[in-house]
């Protein structure tokens, strides 16, 4: 079987079941909670799950959430090494994701999609998976997850995290490679995108569920970051 990637809706939980390949599981909009051996794993933007081939498995998504799947016969070797079945995706492989999710909602061409299928595989092999985040870090980006409106300080932060401000400071940025300023500066970036893809909800509304209540620094940001403005996301 080719890599294959598909765009994923469920409506309620999937039962358990087994395949004889393997499969990475990203979230697009929303999130999901994944049973995988009976261990229960909450997998959101920006992450990935692995569901080994032959290892029992199912999922319970969140509400108007939408995935990205990808099937394959055979793992990359980095990805055999996979120690947690739930990594943070490098941003090359996330950049990825959001081109093959238009490709796949708009069906260009089938040569087309089987070339993703290729160049995802290459991307795989090439791209370094970060190692589990510290449990008091990933209290902290759960919570900007929850809430990605936060105007939480660093202190708080720090005071969630169970560590004093100076090690929060340093254990964030060895676990995410940015500050924390910056990881839910490009969190709620990747949030409004998924709301204006998937939502008919409108600017301002997007603006003020990811924490900007001024328009045009919202539209001044983002363009920021995608080179494109809020505008230009959204579905003709």
């Amino acid at each position: 079987m080719a890599t294959k990637l598909s765009i994923r809706v469920y409506s309620s939980a999937i039962r358990k079941h087994i395949h004889d390949h393997h499969q990475l599981f990203f979230p697009l909009l929303g999130g999901a909670t994944c049973v995988i051996s009976q261990e229960s794993y909450k997998v959101g933007l920006g992450q990935c799950v692995l569901y080994p081939a032959g290892i029992e498995h199912y999922c319970i998504p969140d509400d108007n959430s939408k995935y990205l799947v990808v099937d394959l016969d055979e793992l990359p070797e980095k990805l055999q090494d996979f120690e947690h079945l739930v990594v943070p995706v490098p941003p090359p492989l996330q950049a990825f994701i959001y081109f093959a999710e238009k490709q796949l909602d708009y069906h260009v061409n089938t040569s087309l999609e089987k070339s993703m299928g290729e160049l995802v595989e290459e991307l795989l092999r090439e791209l370094d998976f970060q190692p589990r985040v510290d449990p008091r870090i990933a209290r902290v980006m759960a919570f900007f997850e929850r809430d990605p409106s936060s105007s939480a300080s660093l202190d708080e932060l720090s005071s969630l995290a169970g560590l004093s401000l100076s090690q929060f400071k340093a254990l964030f940025k060895k676990h995410t490679g940015k500050t924390p300023g910056g990881f839910l500066r490009d969190l709620r970036m990747e949030k409004a995108k998924a709301l204006l893809v998937n939502t008919d909800y409108p600017i301002g509304i997007i603006a003020e569920m990811v924490g900007y209540f001024d328009a045009s620094s919202f539209s001044h940001r983002f363009s920021s970051h995608f080179g494109f403005p809020p505008r230009n996301f959204r579905r003709e």
